[in-house]
């Protein structure tokens, strides 16, 4: 177990959700800071497909999911979709 020290704002919302929905304080934050840090890593992965820095296939692979998944993510986070045909070739080997 790791001890991290939080904004004492922060904390009291914690607090706040916490009573309402009848959660426990430490698995709120921590299934807050999960969810955070999958949305972090989704947009970062997303930020490297939209900057020609990986193919759509990687970046499937690197949000666990197909092809058909991060088509409509991209779309979601309105990010134009390129897919050439060299990209096809290389995504059916």
């Amino acid at each position: 177990m790791k001890v991290v020290k939080l904004q004492e704002t922060v904390y009291k919302k914690v607090e706040k959700v916490s009573k309402t929905h009848g959660i426990k304080v430490d698995d709120l934050i921590t299934q807050a800071i999960n969810y955070g840090l999958d949305a972090v890593s989704e947009k970062n992965v997303l930020d490297l497909y939209r900057d020609h820095k990986i193919t759509l296939q990687r970046a499937a692979e690197m949000l666990s999911s197909d092809i058909w998944e991060v088509i409509e993510k991209l779309k979601k986070a309105d990010i134009h979709i390129d897919y050439s045909k060299e990209e096809l070739a290389e995504d059916v080997k």
